[in-house]
């Protein structure tokens, strides 16, 4: 756990004031609340098994009043039961630190999470086909049969359909912003016998987040489009496009497909509304339930990914978006929530080999070819992988650059790019697989699609400022396996006993590993192993986070015993992987280099070459327990009075506002014997982690006076009067900034009284153990001659 305590100390009073908790309200709208956001208020509760979600209500409400509060959204299913509810804001005002805690302790609740604002996805649009007819032709109808669609000639899914393959019988629900199920390629119909057959609008058109959802049967969706281009990709039907020369066709045209509506026309929406969505899919009997959205995080532990993990292991196919984060803040264990959980095939992006242009004038699509990036990563995918150091993303398909359908109503047709279009193109492969094999456990299909994956390189900056290819394959925790081959995995003759290898960190990494090779084919075949290296990248600079990670040509030295191996049909074998780190890399090994690579099965059997397979694998060379989880050097107190400041001044006291239960401790600012900030303006912690935490607090502690009696070793060895809200400790922090602003109460409800106090705060670190002092860094104290808070008796 590396620990910075502010000794930056400051001047606390409780100035008069009209209303008592006036300062709450200033807070609300001047501190930033880690990100991802959340719905202040609101929380959802897993119950025991047990428990009757009505009857839980009622005692809450009995025990907070009628009136403080209401439920959100009922979450019961059979692999997680539970519900979402919002407390009033009079409650939140007055006392939510207690009430929260007091709920998460109640016998009945297993876990209890924040309600979290998931943002709605953001793909780069770069044409819509607007003033196209939206019947074709019989003329159109023969043309557009003939012209291969791009992405599924890079796939393999040509090939499938080729065979007669199209999904039939496979049940694909699509959690998004709605459909478009009136579009002729889509069918022009919603219920029984539709491509478009069930689904729900959990939200309506004016949700956008932060209001009441207004819920119906019907998830049409005419105002955005995100949707309808994520269904078109799957199941399209190529004799109803309008679009000539565009080859457009969905990878599983046969399929059934539910759309569960999830946002509104504008802004994100709640974890719970999106966990009521994924139940409700599992429920309808869904076999794949996909997503092109989520939240940024790292972490396989929020709710939203607990919950889509379970579905997994019950044994229905999970895709989601890796993210499009790279580029922008995000870096190393940039990962999007939920594709984070166990289990969860979490999809990269890479670019179309041809690049789709429209000519509005005689409604043609052609196809050119980029003429660098063709075929390589996508740059906004995000990188992996988790902070469990578990492998993400798994593996991509084309996303960038994208021609699928739009709303009738804006254009028809649109060219989009983002992990959210290789997503649905992953569900539709697994629908061909499924329709091919029949029923297949989640686990086989990520195998079959993981060892035939075709790895790609990766990108750089040139001296001239322009993308070019990189001289090497993409780091593994980039692009996962590599870009999906349906027809490859469809036929694959040989697999093995793992989808990947995660080597962990040099503290936990033994230094070699095993995997089993298993032949399926008909004839004895011989096998030689080999390594095919990926860059090495780093995930800090310095001890900042790296958006873009800088990448090197080192490599892991890696052997195999046996090297070579023959199997007869059905039989299996061990091979023993011994790694050595790279070593030559030029990073800093606090830095966290990432190396990675596959291992690559060659086959020969008796009527010549058999097929190839790859196996993935990733390690650190370097230590996630002693890598630096806060730049304490950017750390600092504001106040909400300037937030645009570069920190406090020396000597300053704050008057912030009593509470109601103890008026007597307002007193006149004229007492204070240093520089007197404006009434209300409270101090504020900026925060800084470099890497996610898994549990990150901030607690008060005494520097003088009565409260020095009440204070208690917070098992660090800090004398602490508690946290400073409800949300500490947050758990499963991502790296991120935050701005912590403190009215002076703790989360057990209680406040503290005027005196001299400063804010102690801690990050745990990854993989570290809590309840050893050797994974603590020593303190980091700031300068002692600022106040945080003064007495002013």
């Amino acid at each position: 756990m590396a620990r910075t305590v502010f000794s930056i100390t400051a001047a606390l009073f409780c100035a008069l004031a009209g209303v008592a908790h006036g300062a709450n309200d200033q807070a609300s709208q001047a501190s930033a609340a880690p990100e991802p956001a959340v719905i202040p208020g609101s929380y959802i509760a897993e119950l025991q098994d047990s428990e009757d979600t009505g009857a839980f209500m009622t005692s809450l409400k009995s025990d907070l009043g009628q009136d403080n509060v209401s439920r959100r959204t009922e979450l019961k299913s059979r692999l997680f039961n539970g519900v979402s509810f919002r407390l009033s804001d009079d409650l939140v005002r007055e006392n939510d630190n207690s009430t929260v805690n007091r709920i998460a302790n109640l016998p009945q609740v297993k876990r209890l999470w924040p309600v979290q604002i998931v943002p709605r996805p953001q793909t780069e649009t770069k044409w819509t086909a607007a003033g196209v007819p939206t019947q074709p032709n019989s003329r159109h109808r023969r043309r557009q049969n003939t012209v291969p669609y791009p992405p599924h000639v890079q796939t393999q899914v040509d090939k499938l359909h080729a065979r007669g393959l199209t999904g039939k019988g496979v049940r694909i629900s699509i959690i998004d912003s709605g459909v478009d199920y009136l579009h002729p390629a889509l069918g022009g119909c919603f219920g029984p016998g539709c491509i478009v057959s069930y689904g729900y609008d959990l939200v309506g058109d004016a949700y956008n987040g932060n209001n009441a959802p207004v819920p119906d049967q019907d998830p049409l969706d005419q105002c955005d489009g995100h949707g309808t281009h994520v269904a078109g990709i799957i199941g399209a039907q190529q004799d109803k496009v309008a679009l000539t020369g565009s080859g457009l066709k969905g990878a599983a045209p046969g399929a059934t497909l539910g759309m569960y509506r999830v946002f509104g026309c504008t802004g994100g929406s709640g974890t719970d509304v999106l966990i009521a969505a994924v139940t409700k899919a599992f429920e309808d009997g869904s076999d794949i339930i996909t997503g092109s959205l989520g939240l940024t995080s790292g972490w396989s532990e929020d709710a939203f990914s607990v919950t889509v993990s379970r579905m997994v292991a019950a044994g229905v196919h999970v895709t989601f978006a890796a993210g499009n984060e790279v580029g922008g803040t995000e870096g190393m264990f940039g990962i999007s929530a939920p594709s984070t959980g166990d289990g969860v095939l979490a999809i990269s992006s890479y670019e179309a080999s041809l690049a789709p242009t429209y000519d509005a004038a005689k409604g043609t699509v052609v196809y050119t070819r980029e003429a660098v990036l063709s075929g390589s990563v996508s740059r906004f995918t995000s990188w992996g992988p988790n902070y469990e150091l578990q492998l993400k993303p798994q593996f991509g398909a084309p996303g960038g650059q994208i021609l699928s359908l739009w709303p009738t109503t804006l254009g028809g047709y649109a060219v989009n790019s983002g992990t959210s279009m290789a997503t649905p193109l992953a569900a539709g492969v697994i629908a061909l697989l499924i329709e091919a094999r029949g029923k297949i456990a989640p686990g086989v299909v990520e195998k079959m699609l993981s060892s035939t994956a075709k790895p790609a390189p990766s990108f750089r900056l040139s001296d001239a400022g322009q993308w070019v290819l990189s001289d090497g394959l993409a780091p593994v925790v980039q692009q996962g396996a590599g870009l999906i081959q349906a027809l490859d995995a469809l036929e694959s003759t040989i697999t093995f006993d793992v989808p990947n290898l995660s080597l962990n960190d040099t503290d936990n990494f033994s230094g070699s590993t095993s995997f089993k090779v298993t032949n399926l084919g008909q004839e004895v075949a011989t096998y030689n192993v080999s390594h095919s290296p990926a860059l090495t990248a780093s995930s800090l600079t310095s001890i900042y986070r790296n958006s873009a990670p800088d990448m090197s040509k080192a490599a892991a030295k890696v052997s195999f015993e046996p090297s070579t191996l023959t199997l007869a049909p059905g039989e299996s074998a061990e091979v023993n992987m011994v790694v050595s780190p790279p070593t030559d890399h030029g990073f800093d090994p606090a830095s966290l280099p990432m190396y990675s690579g596959w291992v690559t099965l060659n086959g020969t059997g008796s009527t010549g070459p058999v097929q190839s397979l790859s196996l993935p694998y990733f390690g650190l060379a370097g230590s996630m327990r002693n890598a630096t989880v806060m730049a304490v050097n950017r750390m600092f107190m504001l106040d909400t009075a300037n937030m645009r400041g570069s920190g406090l001044r020396d000597n300053v006291t704050f008057q912030l506002t009593a509470p109601s239960t103890r008026p007597e401790w307002a007193v006149d600012a004229g007492n204070a014997t240093a520089n007197v900030l404006v009434v209300g303006s409270m101090p504020v912690a900026y925060t800084w982690l470099v890497l996610g935490s898994p549990e990150v607090r901030i607690e008060v502690v005494p520097l003088e006076g009565p409260a020095l009696a009440d204070a208690k070793d917070n098992g660090l060895g800090v004398k602490v009067l508690g946290s400073v809200g409800a949300e500490f400790p947050i758990k499963y922090s991502r790296a991120a900034g935050t701005l912590t602003a403190w009215d002076g109460s703790l989360a057990d409800g209680t406040w503290v009284p005027a005196g001299r106090y400063r804010l102690g705060i801690s990050a745990l670190k990854i993989m570290a153990d809590r309840t050893k002092h050797s994974h603590i860094d020593d303190p980091v104290l700031f300068g002692l001659k600022k106040n945080i808070f003064l007495p002013t008796q």
